[in-house]
């Protein structure tokens, strides 16, 4: 038995546009031109999906702000360290002047006894490092002497391939291993 043409062409197009839809996202992200974002921190969707920031603003939860951090060759009152892990770098900008002076005493002799471990909060955008689509909080930052968690430990390439479960649902980045490569403290 065939079905009537029109019901035919009807059952194609529910199920081409079911095809196109995006998978639903893990909690708190929402579905904005087919993937998934956090409309909390997202400067493309801050609020709502399409609604971006302009220039030299950032989402904070749900909210276009006033960058702190200014542009990255203008930056002071911090330092631009570069950390290394699985033969790829990562510059972060840092305002945490006990992060600095850590980086500083790891930079000079790796093998110095005490925290070596950096704890990095993670946020949804590109900062100063535009290899990566992700960065680090410049004040939610620190090296801690604990083993991190397993599924926080990464190298960058992982973060950026997992980004909508790493930096939404983990949060944090601790890659254990990783050296201090360099630090330009900016007064």
């Amino acid at each position: 038995m065939s079905r009537p043409p029109h019901l035919a062409l009807a059952c194609a197009a529910l199920v081409a546009s079911a095809c196109g839809d995006a998978q639903p996202c893990p909690s708190p992200l929402e579905v904005c031109s087919g993937k998934c974002v956090d409309l909390a921190s997202d400067s493309l969707h801050c609020g709502a999906c399409g609604q971006p920031c302009a220039g030299g603003r950032v989402c904070r939860a749900s909210s276009c702000v006033e960058s702190t951090a200014g542009a990255c060759a203008n930056r002071s009152g911090g330092a631009f360290v570069v950390l290394g892990k699985c033969g790829q770098s990562v510059k972060l900008w840092t305002t945490s002047s006990a992060f600095v002076s850590r980086a500083e005493v790891l930079l000079a002799d790796p093998a110095s006894p005490g925290a070596s471990v950096p704890v990095l909060a993670l946020l949804p955008s590109t900062d100063c490092d535009a290899q990566w689509t992700w960065h680090a909080d410049a004040e939610i930052i620190r090296f801690d002497t604990a083993k991190p968690p397993e599924d926080c430990d990464a190298c960058p390439r992982l973060v950026e391939d997992e980004k909508a479960y790493r930096v939404t649902t983990i949060g944090v980045w601790c890659p254990l291993e990783a050296r201090v490569l360099a630090v330009d403290r900016r007064l």
